[in-house]
């Protein structure tokens, strides 16, 4: 029925090969290619890292979650807005080191850990269009700065 000697048979068995190969790529590689990267979780960066949620979540004092009650209570202060998604490949070690290195933040300073995928009043309000986005705002929480990037380095010398 198949002649291994005619030319035909080698198309076909080469097509068919091609074909089962790109079946095994769309079913094993194609289905996990995705438009957008689904956001990670604090938890899961925190189990990828082998810390604790609590480990991995600022404290009270010089740097702390956004809270409005807590952005409030720290006005004496300077303040900052660290728009941090915990996607941000970027985020993430100026997190470590901002919770590893605490005490170097000046004590008139309080940095806020915002969430830049849920505070969508706050991006709007500051015109925040990225993660990784600090905004230092005055007593009435209006703009005086406004820089994206870098480390703790980077972010104490921007502060005003």
């Amino acid at each position: 029925m198949f002649d291994p000697k005619a030319p035909s048979f080698w198309v076909l068995l080469l097509m068919a090969v091609l074909g089962l190969a790109g079946l095994v790529y769309f079913f094993k590689v194609g289905n996990s290619l995705q438009v957008a990267p689904s956001p990670v979780s604090n938890r899961q960066i925190a189990q990828q890292s082998g810390t604790t949620q609590a480990e991995n979540a600022p404290q009270t004092g010089r740097y702390q979650e956004y809270s409005p009650a807590a952005f409030e209570a720290a006005a004496d202060q300077r303040r900052v807005l660290f728009f941090h998604a915990p996607w941000c490949p970027t985020c993430r070690p100026l997190h470590a080191q901002l919770l590893e290195n605490e005490n170097r933040i000046p004590e008139d300073v309080v940095i806020f850990k915002t969430d830049y995928d849920s505070s969508t009043e706050l991006k709007s309000r500051y015109g925040v269009t990225y993660q990784h986005t600090f905004v230092q705002v005055d007593r009435m929480g209006e703009k005086i700065k406004i820089w994206n990037g870098g480390l703790l380095e980077d972010l104490l010398a921007n502060i005003l």
